[in-house]
């Protein structure tokens, strides 16, 4: 009887450890809408950027962001992007993130996928006659 007591608390107690690491882990708060950069898409350049960041310990702010692939020209706007996003973050150490920026033209809609994967999409440019 002991024994299945000792098990039965153990189990609750990896059950709340679990819950609590997952508490634990940054929530995404606040962030920008990302914007399609006007050069990049006044010639047509789409593609994926992958972009690392760092959250210092219970920090709200990224910092060290950095484009670890992607188009020159699309890399900067995913970093500014980055640098408006705000955390509530219970985490006590240091940790590095990676995420996605999908620049593509299309519909106009963002969607953000968590904080891993961003799409951002352009609408066809309009072809005026006369501009």
């Amino acid at each position: 009887m002991r024994t299945g007591g000792v098990a039965l608390f153990l189990l609750v107690l990896s059950f709340g450890l679990a819950v609590v690491a997952e508490a634990d882990e940054p929530v995404l708060i606040s962030a920008s809408i990302p914007r399609y950069p006007p050069l990049a898409r006044q010639a047509r350049v789409q593609g994926t950027v992958k972009v690392t960041f760092t959250l210092g310990p219970r920090s709200a702010e990224p910092t060290n962001v950095q484009v670890v692939s992607g188009h020159k020209m699309l890399g900067p706007a995913a970093i500014e992007n980055i640098k408006t996003w705000r955390f509530e973050n219970g985490y006590n150490v240091e940790r590095k993130y990676e995420t996605t920026f999908d620049y593509r033209f299309g519909n106009t809609s963002v969607c953000f996928h968590s904080f891993g994967h961003i799409e951002v999409e352009e609408p066809e440019p309009l072809v005026i006659a006369n501009p």
